[in-house]
């Protein structure tokens, strides 16, 4: 018995077809949010100390301290 080749089946074609463009749209989707990311933090008036500075503190990192 030969085995059947997998585009051979019935819904193959529409299958296939469905993941491709499903696949594009989700690239597409993560193109445009790294996109939208990007320009805001262009058009952001913080310097990047107190960006980084907002970071720490959303995460709880606790200050540095110079030794004496």
């Amino acid at each position: 018995m030969r085995p059947t080749k997998l585009e051979h089946y019935k819904y193959f074609q529409p299958i296939a077809w469905t993941l491709c463009l499903s696949f594009a749209g989700f690239v597409g989707m993560l193109a445009l949010q790294i996109e939208n990311e990007v320009e805001r933090m262009q058009d952001s008036t913080l310097s990047f100390e107190q960006r980084l500075q907002n970071v720490e503190n959303a995460l709880g990192v606790p200050p540095v301290t110079e030794a004496e």
